[in-house]
């Protein structure tokens, strides 16, 4: 532990800064040592200190100590991963100052914590403005009393305020920023307070104030600044969405409400987006079984992939009726969580950076599960779903080169399947990758085709082998008004014979549409008709009635 205690990044780091102090533990013997500059400033005993949560304690402010407590005695009980809480202290001169404390433990391999190690910032210092919109800073907050005044605030964000920045430049962001900023603080009642919470956004604390006072004055915010007007005239396109919480009903405490206000305005942005939300306890489950899903995913990836598992849906071939391939789709099932379906634990590996090796894990089972149905079944064509993000991840290419190799498997009965083309950013890289892969011997293929006019701009510029007909336009077929669905289809089909692309027609969900989809002329057919997605026995007790079918048509 010595090595810890006595480094040159400790005193490098303890040294950096006479605002910023750190602290390091050792958990086993409950002895840590402060940087020179905590003890100078807060005029502790010494560097090292036994029992120093204790210690520390007696300088944290008596209305502040039970936050303190509370938070420090999570993360050594093994209930919080990481301490992050705000509080005052009182320093060598008997005066309390507001410290932001963080920190986190380190565990050895049987989980046991061994290293408690962070910093502490003080932020008395801080900017009461903030100097891009010139609105208080969330600093401010510490002088607000929600635990006796009652009130309602509002954590408002701007949609897609990333792919603003990204189309206009950072300047027209800062610009639109400070023209919103000044929108919403023109439309707040007297009394009312205005914040630059973090980014693109802002913290409104209605003081007084009721529900309806609240929806009125959001609904004034969405009319007021749908459209912002630029200095050069031109004008841009916004929306927000919003996370609401009363106080003291709701939170009675700064940081309870920051936490609850962030859980519904992410609730607003995933799943009523242009909302605003109020905080309920359907949120907080949701919230809670978020966490509890990464936790598990992560959990499950450093396990060697325990739990997921691929399941594959049948293409087939139209005009003989067999089975061509499959789609292979991921399926997870957690220790905690049993039931979570793909569009959710898949944002949440999106969301948190880890799709990257989940997506690997899927292209090698994929590939080597083609390989091991080669001898038995012959070729089968099999495709797996790429995001844009793992396209351009810099290993992509080499990985499925190879994984290929590697099998010994021919990249030409390998389709990959480009989702979200909608929200590819960079075009001609993407192209050159596929055009790569293309080379290597891979098929490419846009998923979801025809869901935005995107898709049609994306084939100017991506080289691609198939088209697949998005399940919206074809489930319905055999409906009454639904004319224009057939239209489309039809014309999209005729678009991919003149371009020379393969079609890939997913959604045929029943008898009657399998009938209408079979006179298009589509490469191939995908859908609950012919198989819900099943797991690897089950697909193989198809493929088995599919040979015995094809040789009792041959006799």
């Amino acid at each position: 532990m010595s090595d810890i205690f006595n480094n040159e990044l400790f005193e490098a780091f303890g040294s950096a800064s006479d605002n910023v102090y750190i602290y390091v533990c050792d958990m086993k013997t409950d002895i840590s040592r402060w940087s020179k500059a905590a003890v100078d400033y807060f005029g502790l005993s010494g560097e090292y200190l036994e029992d120093a949560a204790n210690v520390w304690g007696r300088h944290v402010h008596p209305d502040d100590l039970k936050i303190y407590m509370d938070d420090i005695t999570g993360v050594f009980s093994g209930q919080k991963k990481y301490h992050d809480c705000q509080y005052r202290a009182r320093n060598a001169s008997g005066g309390y100052v507001w410290v932001e404390c963080k920190g986190s433990v380190i565990r050895d391999a049987k989980g046991e914590p061994i290293i408690f190690a962070g910093l502490m910032t003080r932020i008395d210092g801080q900017s009461k403005y903030d100097t891009l919109t010139g609105l208080l800073t969330t600093h401010e907050m510490h002088y607000f009393d929600f635990s006796s005044q009652p009130g309602i605030a509002l954590l408002i964000g701007l949609d897609g305020f990333r792919k603003i920045v990204s189309n206009y430049g950072y300047n027209v962001g800062d610009e639109i920023l400070i023209k919103f900023s000044r929108e919403i603080n023109k439309l707040c009642k007297p009394g009312w307070k205005v914040l630059r919470f973090s980014g693109d956004e802002f913290l409104v604390i209605a003081f007084a104030s009721n529900l309806e006072e609240a929806e009125g004055f959001y609904g004034r915010v969405c009319q007021e600044t749908d459209i912002v007007k630029l200095e050069d005239g031109r004008k841009v396109g916004i929306s927000i969405s919003a996370g609401g919480a009363l106080f003291p009903q709701d939170a009675d405490t700064r940081e309870i409400l920051i936490n609850k206000l962030e859980h519904s305005l992410e609730y607003a942005k995933n799943n009523q987006r242009g909302s605003l939300v109020f905080f309920s306890e359907e949120i907080a489950r949701r919230h809670e079984r978020g966490l509890v899903l990464r936790e598990d995913l992560k959990q499950c990836i450093k396990n060697g992939f325990k739990g997921f598992e691929l399941y594959f849906q049948p293409f087939i071939n139209p005009n003989a009726g067999t089975i061509a391939g499959c789609e292979c789709l991921l399926r997870w099932k957690g220790e905690r969580i049993k039931d979570s379906y793909p569009m959710e634990f898949i944002k949440v590996l999106e969301d948190y950076g880890d799709i990257q090796e989940a997506g690997f894990w899927v292209m090698e089972q994929a590939i080597r599960q083609q390989a091991a149905w080669r001898d038995k079944y012959g070729e089968l064509k099999i495709s797996f779903n790429v995001s844009y993000q793992q396209f351009i991840d810099d290993a992509f290419e080499e990985k499925a080169i190879s994984c290929v190799k590697k099998y010994g498997v021919n990249p030409n009965y390998i389709i990959i399947e480009l989702t979200e083309s909608c929200q590819v950013e960079a075009p001609k890289e993407l192209a050159a990758i596929f055009g790569r892969l293309r080379e290597q011997g891979f098929r490419i293929a846009l998923d979801d085709f025809g869901t935005a006019y995107a898709s049609m701009e994306m084939l100017k510029w991506l080289p691609v082998d198939y088209i697949k007909v998005e399940h919206s336009f074809i489930r319905e077929l055999a409906q009454p008004g639904h004319d224009i669905d057939y239209v489309i289809v039809d014309s999209l089909m005729e678009m991919c014979r003149r371009l020379g692309y393969h079609s890939i027609i997913e959604g045929v969900e029943n008898s009657k549409v399998a009938d209408i989809v079979g006179g298009l002329n589509a490469t191939l057919l995908q859908g609950y008709h012919y198989s819900v997605p099943v797991c690897r026995k089950d697909f193989e007790k198809l493929l088995d009635e599919d040979r015995i079918m094809s040789l009792s048509l041959e006799v």
